[in-house]
C-alpha cells in the first residue's frame, strides 16, 4: 500500500489539498454519550460500595463491642461469690462509643446443668435513642456458656 491509499482511508482532502484528520462534533457528542452510559452506573456502584464498607465498620465495631462484653463477663464470673449471686439483665457501658448511640444488654442465666450458666449479649446502634432494639437497627449478639471456677 502507497501512503496515499492510507492517508485517503483516514483522513480526507479538502480543495486546497491540506489534510483534515480528526472526529466531527457529532462524534464527539456520540463518544461522550456512549461514556457518559458506561462511567453513571459504575460511580453509582462505587457509592453503593461506600455505603457497605461503613455500614461493615460499624458491624465491627458491635462485634468487637459484644466480644469483650463476653470475656469481661467470664473475667467477673471467676470470682465464685459472683457466680453465685451474678443473674439477670445488665446495661453495660460500650467503650469508644463518642456518639452515645451503641447500647448493650448482658444477660447471665441458669442452664439445666448444675454449676453452668449461659451468658447473652447484646449490641446494637440504637439510632433513635429509645434504649431498646428495633427492628432495622444493626445489632450484634453473641451467647456461650461459663462453668463455676
Amino acid at each position: 500500500m502507497s501512503g496515499s491509499n492510507i492517508l485517503s482511508k483516514t483522513c480526507t482532502r479538502n480543495q486546497f489539498k491540506s489534510v483534515r484528520c480528526g472526529a466531527t462534533l457529532i462524534d464527539v457528542a456520540v463518544g461522550a454519550a456512549l461514556l457518559s452510559l458506561v462511567l453513571i452506573p459504575a460511580l453509582n456502584l462505587m457509592g453503593q460500595s461506600s455505603q457497605l464498607i461503613q455500614r461493615m465498620d460499624r458491624q465491627d465495631q458491635l462485634l468487637f463491642e459484644a466480644e469483650r462484653l463476653v470475656e469481661q463477663t467470664k473475667i467477673d464470673l471467676c470470682d465464685p461469690i459472683q457466680f453465685a449471686s451474678m443473674r439477670g439483665t445488665l446495661t453495660a457501658a460500650v467503650v469508644g462509643d463518642e456518639t452515645k448511640s451503641m447500647r448493650s444488654e448482658v444477660s447471665v442465666t441458669d442452664s439445666l446443668v448444675p454449676n453452668l450458666v449461659t451468658i447473652n449479649v447484646t449490641v446494637w446502634e440504637d439510632e433513635n435513642n429509645n434504649g431498646s432494639l428495633d427492628p432495622g437497627e444493626l445489632s450484634q449478639a453473641l451467647r456461650t456458656q461459663w462453668s463455676q471456677p
